[in-house]
């Protein structure tokens, strides 16, 4: 006898009564179809939300790094604007001396100019000399002014304060506040650079100013040329051998025979030896037409031809020629005429 399950049914259309034989072993295998079925199904779900869970947690993993990644760049974006300012305050600080130095620079200009044309003046030398402030070429309407902004300075023509706002033309589509900061400050130091080339232009024209000036005091009559006491002065004077009004064409420097006497200027010897009344006399032609003259000396110590420095010993003071006693007479002409000495005597 086979056994086997039946299954009786009514169907509502009919009204027929059906019925449906299964076998054990296919309703075993249906029932265990059914229950791996529903396994699978719940480790599927189990296996997914373990896979989401491990998801979840890598997720929230990444993101507590990514937190403290972000902390560590918020935290070098402030060292970054610290820096800046600190830059910034620099660059305001290096502008302010730079802006002292180049009115430093002006009075300097002035003072040595001054102080130049007034003794060429007194020696009576007319020359126009270049001191022309070395004036800022860079363009400044490139700088941000409300990052670098100083007291102005003078009126008209690029100065080192007047920083004016970038065109809006040229302000990039929605700029950062650090993108503007940074690019204000390598403007900066981009003019920074070419000011501090300027002021050293400028500066080694006041050095080559100052090395004019120590030439032309070198080729000029500026010195005394002997030291001892002034027994006549250059002009209108009694004569001491006759007791009449006679002019006297220098200065006569009483001192003992044998004291030395040097060249007023640097020049060249044009004459050495006796010359009349000057007795022992060298004549020495200077630059700008001067000549110097140094009448009664004991003995000569240069040639014809000699060129010599200032303050180099040209012979010794002496009594010779039409002379009452040991003394320098110290004369100087200018272009061939006679001056008078004294604004050639410091």
């Amino acid at each position: 006898m086979k056994r086997h399950f039946t299954v009786f049914w009514i169907s509502p259309l009919q009204g027929q009564v059906k019925r449906l034989h299964l076998r054990w072993q296919m309703l075993l295998l249906g029932v265990f179809v059914l229950f791996l079925g529903i396994g699978l199904g719940i480790g599927g779900v189990l296996w997914y939300q373990a896979r989401m869970k491990h998801e979840l947690f890598a997720t929230r993993a990444k993101i507590e790094e990514m937190r403290k990644s972000l902390l560590v760049l918020e935290a070098e974006k402030r060292e970054q604007e610290a820096q800046l300012k600190r830059l910034t305050k620099e660059a305001e600080n290096v502008l302010t001396e730079l802006n002292n130095l180049r009115e430093l620079e002006q009075k300097v200009r002035e003072i040595m100019e001054k102080n130049l044309q007034s003794q060429l003046k007194r020696l009576g030398v007319t020359l126009t000399l270049s001191t022309t402030e070395v004036q800022t070429c860079i363009p400044l309407h490139r700088f941000l002014g409300s990052l670098f902004v100083l007291p102005p300075e003078g009126e008209g023509g690029p100065e080192l304060a007047a920083f004016l706002p970038l065109p809006p033309q040229i302000v990039p589509m929605f700029p950062s506040p650090h993108d503007l900061t940074t690019k204000a400050l390598e403007d900066t130091l981009i003019w920074l650079r070419g000011e501090i080339l300027l002021r050293r232009k400028a500066f080694e024209e006041i050095i080559d100013l100052a090395a004019k000036r120590d030439r032309i005091l070198e080729v000029v009559p500026s010195r005394w040329p002997t030291w001892g006491r002034v027994s006549s002065n250059y002009g209108w004077r009694r004569d001491p051998f006759t007791g009449r009004r006679a002019w006297h064409t220098g200065v006569d420097i009483a001192a003992p025979v044998g004291r030395s006497v040097v060249a007023a200027a640097e020049g060249r010897v044009v004459f050495t030896g006796w010359n009349g009344n000057y007795g022992k006399c060298v004549i020495i032609r200077h630059d700008f037409g001067f000549e110097t003259v140094y009448g009664h000396l004991s003995r000569i110590s240069v040639n014809v031809g000699d060129w010599v420095k200032k303050a180099q010993k040209i012979g010794e003071v002496g009594n010779t020629g039409r002379s009452t006693g040991p003394h320098l007479h110290y004369e100087v002409r200018r272009y061939g005429k006679v001056v008078n000495p004294w604004p050639h005597l410091p």
